[in-house]
């Protein structure tokens, strides 16, 4: 005998809109008080599309490794990213995607990375030195130039200098077109201006791909432009265009995003400052090299911990391209999932006091990550996991290692950070920080 599937529970919202408004507002409360009235899997609606979540490590697992192949990434992000990262390796599926991805493995091994700390390390000294002479300093437009800077010269090759306002600005504007409700350029509204953005960015890097192509440099920008497969093909010029735009995004935005949740903990748990900095002082260097790396453990777990409290990204989506269930629930073709890095990353069930800044939970002795395979996923999971996880961990390395040897972070007493957690999360009043030369 067939046991009947469940049908889903949930609420629609407002005619039309849903629950889309409360979503941009703060997607993390909406998870929370969906949860409390209808527990681990709901549905509401987007903008008259219906959106189910599945807010536990089961429902991530069977998601994000998408054993029966039910999902599709590209359709589930194209409807706020079509016109605006259109092709980024996010948006491909299947054999597509793994022939990207393949291809773009290159600039992403250990080699590569090697060269890469090299190269940070005088750039992130030279640009902090300022910092400390600052009134009134503010830590993520400061590291979000930063981190801009840094993945020019690894990115592409290039110092932006004169252009890196527009560049920043073109990339800004993109990522806030992909949180608007109106999705049609008029009056200069913000998806005007990041479809602006868009075509800037296109032919900033569009007019340098044959130079690249034909370069012997080693930057990211050339080694996809050059890849080639084991039959000789190559990327197009707008799939080069397309990746190296997503990429780049991605590279800065979400380390910003991490540094400053990082920092804010830092601020507020002066003695995990002093862990770290016992490791600085015990390196003995000015600088940190890559083989160095692994030995610098308490940034890691702080990192770790930061990730879990505040992903970058809060909410995973999917689309189903087939009927399927989950745990008896019916899921049916072109319905969107979504699965929570924020929620699954607060469960009582997975992680001990949740809420509670630990970055020793993730130690080898306690190894609470482990509780479930799917339990911390702040770089998603399956064959869609970001593939610059590695290079993420060795610049917020670096970056803490010159900020935490030079400088005290501190915070006002009883500060707490404002936080909006999409499209990328950030501190919504850019994080003021005081820093104290050490």
């Amino acid at each position: 005998m067939t046991i009947p599937l469940k049908s889903i529970p949930g609420e629609n919202g407002l005619p039309v809109f849903g629950h889309v408004f409360r979503f941009i507002k703060n997607c993390n409360h909406l998870f929370d008080e969906m949860h409390e009235k209808y527990g681990s899997v709901y549905y509401n609606n987007f903008l008259s599309t219906k959106a189910i979540h599945l807010l536990s490590p089961d429902g991530n697992e069977f998601v994000l490794l998408d054993r029966d192949k039910n999902f599709s990434s590209r359709k589930a992000w194209n409807k706020s990213l079509e016109k605006l990262f259109p092709n980024g390796l996010m948006l491909r599926d299947g054999d597509e995607h793994r022939y990207h991805r393949r291809l773009m493995g290159a600039p992403f091994k250990a080699h590569a990375l090697e060269s890469y700390v090299e190269s940070m390390n005088p750039d992130i000294t030279s640009t902090m030195a300022g910092w400390g002479l600052q009134k009134d300093f503010h830590f993520y437009p400061a590291i979000k130039d930063l981190t801009l800077s840094l993945a020019s010269k690894i990115f592409i090759g290039e110092t932006l200098s004169n252009e890196a306002g527009k560049v920043n600005t073109a990339f800004v504007d993109v990522v806030d077109a992909s949180m608007v409700v109106v999705r049609y350029p008029m009056f200069g509204n913000k998806y005007q201006k990041g479809l602006e953005g868009r075509a800037f960015l296109e032919q900033y890097f569009g007019s340098r791909v044959e130079g690249k192509q034909q370069s012997s440099d080693t930057d990211m920008f050339a080694e996809i432009s050059r890849a080639q497969s084991d039959d000789g093909q190559g990327f197009s010029k707008q799939d080069i265009i397309d990746h190296i735009i997503f990429l780049m995004m991605a590279a800065h935005d979400t380390t910003t995003s991490s540094l400053s949740s990082v920092c804010f903990a830092l601020a507020k748990n002066l003695e995990w400052q002093d862990k770290i900095r016992a490791e600085i002082n015990a390196h003995g260097s000015d600088t940190l090299n890559y083989s160095q790396m692994p030995d610098f453990d308490a940034a890691g777990l702080v990192l770790k911990e930061a990730l879990r409290l505040y992903p970058p990204l809060p909410t995973i989506p999917r689309a189903a391209i087939k009927d399927c269930e989950f745990e008896g629930y019916e899921i049916k073709k072109g319905e969107q999932v979504f699965v929570s890095p924020y929620f699954t990353h607060r469960m009582a069930d997975i992680w001990s006091e949740p809420n509670k800044f630990d970055p020793e939970r993730f130690n080898k002795e306690r190894a609470e990550d482990k509780n479930h395979k799917h339990a911390w996923i702040p770089f998603g999971g399956g064959a869609h996991k970001c593939l610059g996880i590695k290079f993420a961990e060795l610049q917020v390395k670096l970056i803490l290692f010159h900020l935490l040897k030079n400088y005290q972070i501190d915070v006002e007493p009883g500060y707490e950070m404002p936080y909006s957690p999409a499209p990328i999360g950030k501190p919504s009043d850019l994080l003021p920080l005081k820093l104290t030369a050490i």
